[in-house]
């Protein structure tokens, strides 16, 4: 029985646990006891695809950066603060409405000293066959920084970046002729406690 105990709980006695967040600006995370390493995961939101215009497409929003940090040692019982960007919105046809980016998440020090972690937001896909939107950049990760996948002219969102505890929000869809484009997707911050 110990072995399999050991199996499920790890050799220190912690049995993983992952914290994942789609909200929140300014929170507190506390790192919980007995904890040993943590990998963040820190996703921007999606922007919102374009209005379609008289016979054109909207352009696709495009999906947020990503950044990835692992830390281990005495993290247990610390705190990171953390803020999850927000979900760009859809361009509206009438009346003209332009489409917004998604929102820049992050994960900075608390009483844990990390380098902060920025996930940009993805930017607006443009109405009636414009640019479509930029995937958002990266920075801080020690794992990893990735940019976002940029929207399709007359189509659809970038898709969101696959990380290891998740996958970041597509970008909004380019609307049809005459119609709204589709919303963005929230940001997306992940601790995963082993």
């Amino acid at each position: 029985m110990t072995g399999i105990l050991n199996v499920l709980l790890g050799a220190s006695g912690f049995a993983p646990i992952t914290h994942t967040y789609t909200s929140g600006t300014s929170a507190t995370e506390t790192i919980p006891i007995g904890a040993s390493t943590v990998t963040i995961e820190v996703w921007g939101g999606s922007g919102g695809g374009g209005w379609g215009g008289a016979s054109t497409l909207g352009s696709g929003g495009g999906s947020g950066g990503y950044s990835r940090t692992v830390v281990s040692g005495a993290i247990s019982g610390k705190t990171l603060v953390y803020t999850v960007g927000a979900a760009g919105a859809g361009g509206i046809f009438s009346p003209s409405t332009n489409a917004t980016g998604g929102g820049a998440s992050s994960v900075s020090s608390g009483t844990l000293t990390i380098s902060t972690m920025t996930a940009n937001g993805g930017g607006a896909g443009a109405p009636n066959g414009g640019a479509a939107g930029a995937g958002g950049t990266a920075s801080g990760g020690t794992a990893a920084n990735t940019t976002g996948n940029a929207g399709i002219v007359s189509g659809a969102g970038g898709a969101g970046i696959s990380g290891i505890n998740g996958t970041g929000s597509a970008g909004g869809y380019g609307g049809p002729p005459v119609s709204n484009g589709g919303n963005g997707g929230p940001g997306l911050v992940v601790f995963r406690y082993t």
